[in-house]
């Protein structure tokens, strides 16, 4: 660990990935002294591995991209009426209200966004999706390069363990085994719990009833260190049973996002529910309403046609099919009612099923859930017929976390803030709802509530001097 963890700072924070960084940045541009202490040998945790995209209204390159008039007042109603106002108005509110300003700095740093990676992500009818060049990588990379020249020190292979407060409950150190390093303020930005499989059973029971199904696609040092070391200190949570968790067959641990349109998705007694080219923002929570899972419906002649594409990912292709089946993943009938007998629907009902999307087909419309005839729709008549189970468990980022005020301080159960103590990143849990506002919607936070929760700690420390 080095002499950093003996030492005194202004502000400590924990763990170095998007937030961490952005934060460590920000405190060190608003004059203080900071240690960064990361668990993994390198920085970026989870922030390293994800597309980097931001999620902001009002940008320079939305306006580049022909998207005008786009605002922070926008946004904030979007987001709102998305998640029916259960999350809390004042956070989200300065999420939207430092999204494009947080944007430009990051802008200003070398991070690069073009008009072209603009896009309209998740359920949002404005493009606010921003994919930077080089991804969340490059956003690290370009976020840990500017700490090279300020007061920053980093320490890696290092994992806190015990946040310290004096007899008023200030903070005033972290411990890390059997290191102690001092400090005016404690930044809290130590990622979610996604691979910590007590914690999600605890917080994401969701996703923990996916069971071996579940897989986390961050970091394995998203271990949720925050809770407890917070918790000690009666800190609130926020988020319960909260996150993105992606739909799939389960066939592999490999990320997919959407599903083919060729196939009909049904739920266990064999109805239909959803257009199965839903965002996966919300693909998730359909299925998730029907008990958890559902079945993707398809016969042979889709399967002999399915081909690797940007849309079908690694599973829905043709000799996976195929041998999924032989091997008993999927289900294999010569009809639809044998079919649904394997998987335990009820016969009438699948039949009745296909035989309204088959007339659908036809017509080229899709009169009940109005799927795109683009995207693939094709009738269901070719046997053998097939159903591959589905089940959302694919785990993004976990949303229970600590619970902030806007100020990205965090509260007590009492409601009472906690004197020198700030949280960031995924470690939050005030600020996503049930619902997903789209691509850019994790990673753009991060970036706003580090710096933010910075500048805020590093003011904090001064007013102690003065």
């Amino acid at each position: 660990m080095g002499d950093a963890m003996n030492r005194d700072y202004d502000v400590i924070v924990i763990g170095a990935g998007a937030a961490g960084l952005a934060a460590a940045l920000g405190a060190s541009q608003a004059g203080a002294s900071v240690l960064v202490i990361e668990a993994d040998r390198q920085v970026g945790g989870s922030s390293r591995l994800s597309g980097g995209h931001f999620y902001a209204a009002g940008t320079s390159v939305q306006r580049d991209a022909g998207v005008a008039n786009d605002s922070a007042e926008a946004m904030f109603e979007h987001y709102m009426t998305l998640n029916q106002w259960l999350v809390e108005p004042s956070v989200v509110r300065r999420y939207c209200d430092l999204s494009a300003p947080t944007f430009e700095w990051l802008k200003g740093l070398g991070v690069e966004f073009r008009p072209e990676g603009v896009y309209r992500s998740g359920v949002s009818s404005v493009p606010r999706g921003h994919r930077p060049e080089g991804g969340g990588a490059r956003i690290v990379e370009v976020l840990h390069g500017h700490l090279g020249d300020r007061n920053v020190d980093v320490v890696f292979n290092t994992r806190a363990n015990e946040l310290i407060a004096d007899a008023s409950g200030r903070i005033n150190g972290v411990r890390a085994g059997d290191d102690v390093a001092t400090c005016g303020a404690v930044i809290l930005s130590t990622g979610g719990f996604g691979a910590n499989p007590g914690l999600l059973q605890q917080h994401y029971p969701q996703a923990a009833r996916a069971g071996n199904w579940s897989w986390y696609i961050g970091t394995p040092f998203a271990q949720g260190d925050a809770f407890a070391m917070a918790q000690a200190l009666d800190a609130d949570l926020a988020g319960h049973d909260r996150g993105l968790l992606l739909v799939t067959p389960g066939f592999s641990r490999d990320l997919e996002v959407l599903l083919p349109g060729w196939l009909v998705m049904v739920n266990a007694t064999g109805h239909r529910f959803a257009d199965e080219t839903s965002p996966y923002t919300v693909l998730g929570g359909l299925i998730e309403r029907e008990g958890g899972h559902a079945f993707a419906v398809f016969d042979e002649a889709a399967r002999a046609a399915a081909r690797p594409s940007p849309i079908s990912q690694a599973y829905w292709v043709n000799d996976v099919l195929a041998r999924k089946a032989d091997e008993g993943r999927i289900a294999r009938a010569d009809t639809l009612e044998a079919l649904a007998l394997r998987i335990g629907a009820d016969p009438a009902v699948l039949a009745g099923t296909i035989a309204r999307y088959n007339a659908d087909c036809v017509r080229g419309v899709d009169s009940v859930y109005f799927k795109e005839a683009a995207s693939g729709m094709r009738p269901i008549v070719s046997p053998p017929f097939y159903a591959a189970e589905l089940r959302p468990a694919i785990i993004c980022w976990t949303g229970a976390g600590l619970r902030i005020d806007a100020d990205t301080r965090v509260l007590r159960r009492d409601e009472a803030f906690i004197p020198g103590l700030y949280a960031a990143g995924e470690t939050v849990g005030s600020l996503h709802g049930d619902r997903y506002i789209g691509g850019g919607g994790s990673y753009g936070p991060c970036v706003v509530f580090g710096r933010l929760a910075g500048t805020t700690a590093a003011a904090y420390v001064q007013a102690l001097v003065d």
